[in-house]
C-alpha cells in the first residue's frame, strides 16, 4: 500500500477508501500516523546537528530539507517500524473487527 503524503487530498482518498473498506482505511491512517510520526522525530533530529557553514541557511535549503525529510519519512513508514501494526492492533482490538472489511 503506497502512502500518499502530507496533504489535504490524502485525507479525502483515505475517507472514501473508508466508505467501502474499513480495515484497509484503518491500516492506511495507521501508516499515515507512522509516517508523520517519523517527520517529526527527523525534523527534531535535524535540530540537533550544528551548522558547518558548507551550504548557506537559505528559505530553499530548509524547504528542499523538509520535502526530503518529508519522502525519508513516508519510505520508512512503507518499510515499518512496527507503530502502525502495533496502532492497528490496539484500534482494532478497541474497536472489534471492523464492518465491511475485505
Amino acid at each position: 500500500m503506497k502512502l500518499t503524503g502530507f496533504d489535504l487530498k490524502s485525507v479525502y482518498q483515505l475517507e472514501r477508501l473508508a466508505q467501502k473498506h474499513k480495515d484497509k482505511a484503518l491500516r492506511k491512517a495507521c501508516q499515515e500516523f507512522e509516517a508523520i510520526f517519523l517527520y517529526q522525530i527527523l525534523k527534531g533530529l535535524k535540530k540537533t546537528i550544528p551548522e558547518s557553514g558548507f551550504w548557506p541557511k537559505s528559505f530553499q535549503r530548509d524547504m528542499y530539507e523538509d520535502l526530503f525529510y518529508q519522502e525519508v519519512s513516508l519510505k520508512m513508514a512503507e518499510r515499518g517500524t512496527g507503530l502502525s501494526k502495533m496502532l492497528y492492533r490496539e484500534l482494532s482490538r478497541k474497536y472489534g473487527k471492523m464492518a465491511g472489511s475485505k
